[in-house]
């Protein structure tokens, strides 16, 4: 039996950190440099990196999905996006009846049918066939021509009064 505790080997206390972020490439520059002139010198530090190296992609394995779950994955996002149109699909037809060229016809139709109700009813809505107003306005109108009636009786009057007054004068003078 072979006894190894070279795999359980630690690092320098200040270098566990930025040995693990030199493995991963993230150390840059001066950084870099002062771990690899380290590394040089340290050899727990290099059996450590080593141990990064072998133990960490064995943990991060790469996880390939069989060739049948691809096929099982595209059959099931075809079910789903035909389920998805035809949930859509009275979604669309609806709108479709709210598209342009309708709107317009239903306005004009709404316009139709309100212009023949309204001329259709007239009569049920204003006994006497004309709206109050204008019943109102042709009292007044008849109270107008009367007035001018009266006018012109007094201008007349005025008139037939100025006559006999020209008369009268011309009588005495004569």
């Amino acid at each position: 039996m072979v006894h190894r505790d070279d795999s359980l080997r630690t690092a320098c206390k200040n270098f566990e950190q930025d040995l693990v972020l030199y493995y991963y490439g993230e150390c840059v520059g001066a950084e870099q440099n002062r771990i690899e002139s380290h590394l040089e010198d340290c050899s727990s530090c290099r059996h450590f990196l080593d141990d990064l190296r072998k133990l960490l992609p064995l943990t991060a394995k790469p996880d390939e999905p069989p060739q049948a779950f691809w096929e099982s994955y595209t059959r099931e996002i075809r079910k789903k996006l035909t389920a998805a149109e035809e949930r859509a699909s009275w979604g669309s037809a609806l709108f479709t009846f709210f598209r342009p060229w309708p709107v317009p016809a239903l306005a004009t139709a709404l316009v139709l049918v309100l212009a023949l109700t309204l001329t259709l009813t007239k009569g049920r809505w204003y006994p006497n066939g004309g709206v109050p107003e204008e019943e109102a306005i042709l009292e007044d109108l008849e109270f107008f021509k009367a007035m001018d009636f009266l006018e012109s009786i007094d201008l007349l009057e005025a008139i037939e009064g100025k006559e006999i007054q020209n008369s009268e004068t011309n009588n005495q003078a004569l």
